[in-house]
């Protein structure tokens, strides 16, 4: 009976060895993977930071706001001054037109 007793602890043990080596594998599979994801998070991160430094600040895109506003202004001027241009040229060609 002590041989039976034996075989069964040792298989125990065995059973238990093979489950801990399982999940302990399954674990650094598990590390290394997230590893290689953090360091790709790192890599981008790092790139956005440097991205950053060049991007316009709160003032220069004030200052972009306000030109463009300047340029919309002007641009509304010239836009009216062609309607203008334009009915005055519908005025002559219809006066062309009905002339005898």
């Amino acid at each position: 009976m002590d041989l039976e007793l034996l075989k069964f602890v040792l298989s125990v043990i065995n059973l238990v060895a093979v489950v801990w080596l399982a999940l302990s594998g399954r674990n650094r599979v598990t590390k290394d993977a997230l590893d290689a994801k953090l360091s790709g998070f790192g890599d981008r991160l790092t790139a956005i930071e440097r991205d950053q430094r060049h991007a316009p600040t709160h003032d220069d895109l004030k200052r972009i706001h306000s030109r463009l506003d300047e340029a919309l202004t002007g641009l509304s001027s010239v836009n009216g001054k062609l309607e203008g241009t334009n009915k005055t040229l519908d005025l002559i060609h219809e006066h062309l037109l009905n002339r005898d």
